[in-house]
Order: C-alpha cells, then structure tokens, then sequence
C-alpha cells in the first residue's frame, strides 16, 4: 500500500513522526504536512495565493497551507497514486463536535471527496498531561491493521481517538461507536480587556456508547463519520 501523511500540528510534530514510522510497516510513505500548527483550522482551504511546497526530506514536504490545502496538493501534485491518507496522530482529541473545527479531522474529509478513503488520528489528552508517544506505537500498530483491511464504505472515513493511557495497563479495545453531538459549554473570563477561553474539555457534556464516553472511559473510540459528520 501507499499512504499520504499529513495533520494540523505541523510537519515535526512529534504524533506525525510516529505516525510515519508505523505506516511505514504498511507501505509506502508520502508526507505532505503543513510548515506549522494550524490546529482548529477546520476545513479550511487557500484560493487566494500561490502555495509554498519545500521537500524538508526525501518523500517529506512542508507547504504553507492548511491541512486540507495538504490532501489536496498531496493528491493531486505529489502522489495521485496513493491507497489511503492518514492524518495525525493529533496532540489533543477530536471527539464530538470538535470534527467540524478540526484540520486533522478536514484534511480525511478531503481526501474522501477527492475519492480516496482515510483515517483520522487522535490522542486525547488532559490540560497538563503531555504525551509519551514512542508508548503509542503498539495502540497505532492495532488499529491499523484493523482499518486497512477494509476501507470505509463511500462517502464516509474513520475517525479514530486514543485514550489516556498507561503502557502498564492493558490494551484499551476498539469500540465502535457513533459521534456525539452534544454541545459544548463555551466560557470565557475577561482579563486585560481580553477574553480568555476556559471551556473545561473533560467536563463537556456527553451521552453513553458515544464517542467522547467511549473515550473518556479509556477505549479507543472508533467512528465512521460521512459527508453530513
């Protein structure tokens, strides 16, 4: 198989590094990633001004554009003969209603309407908690070969979110599950004659078998999502 990479975080991300070093067990590897972070930029696109592409290392390019920007010149430019595009794996969660801000979650989006079927990446992770990536691999290495053995149905793509995890604990299963729609309770607090966002991620309202539960419980959450999500 043949994978492009990509994700909002940017092209030395360390969730990306990992990322490729697992694809590559699969296949081939393409990256096309965004030169910095460009995280919460949705499905944003660049219609206005000419994209920078520099290849940083062999296979490995950073653009000045956003993820989906990303997808599009990876696919159609750099390498229209890839199987699968892979974004992430994203440095917070994309659980919930956090798919329709997310550029790790548009650069997959694109990629389905562009024809190619695709994966997006995830690990939720707490307000002070930083993550330990290499511990990831065993987590990423399961989950793709589960999903790579059958490719969502058209018009659809998986989104995939890790969950707080110790490498002593046993491995979380992967549960399928649908997207929760539930919004969130966005707070600010006035500082400064600035407004400072505090919305409290763990405390965001949700419902069981869900995606945010599912994740919040500590398994992997496995969603298809389609045009419409």
């Amino acid at each position: 198989m043949k994978f492009l990479l990509t994700n909002d975080d940017g092209i030395e991300a360390p969730g990306l590094r990992l990322l490729t070093q697992i694809a590559r067990e699969f296949g081939e590897v393409v990256v096309v990633a965004p030169d910095g972070v460009r995280s919460g930029c949705g499905h944003q696109v660049t219609n206005d001004r000419p994209l920078a592409l520099n290849n940083v290392r062999p296979g490995e390019f950073a653009c000045d554009g956003t993820p989906a920007d990303c997808t599009r010149l990876g696919l159609k430019q750099v390498a229209s003969d890839v199987d699968w595009v892979l974004s992430g794996v994203n440095d917070g969660g994309n659980l919930g209603i956090d798919v329709y801000m997310s550029g790790t979650v548009a650069a997959v989006r694109e990629a389905m309407l562009l024809g190619t079927p695709g994966i997006a990446l995830s690990q939720y992770v707490g307000r002070k908690d930083s993550v330990d990536w290499p511990s990831r691999a065993n987590l990423l290495r399961t989950v793709l070969t589960q999903l790579l053995q059958a490719p969502p149905p058209i018009e659809s793509f998986w989104n995939v979110n890790f969950p707080i995890w110790e490498p002593s604990d046993p491995h979380p299963p992967i549960v399928e599950c649908r997207l929760d729609l539930n919004r969130h309770d966005v707070r600010f607090e006035s500082l400064d004659n600035r407004w400072h966002y505090r919305g409290i991620y763990r405390d965001r309202p949700r419902t069981g078998g869900h995606d945010v539960d599912v994740c919040f419980a500590g398994q992997i959450a496995l969603t298809k999502l389609t045009i419409g999500g």
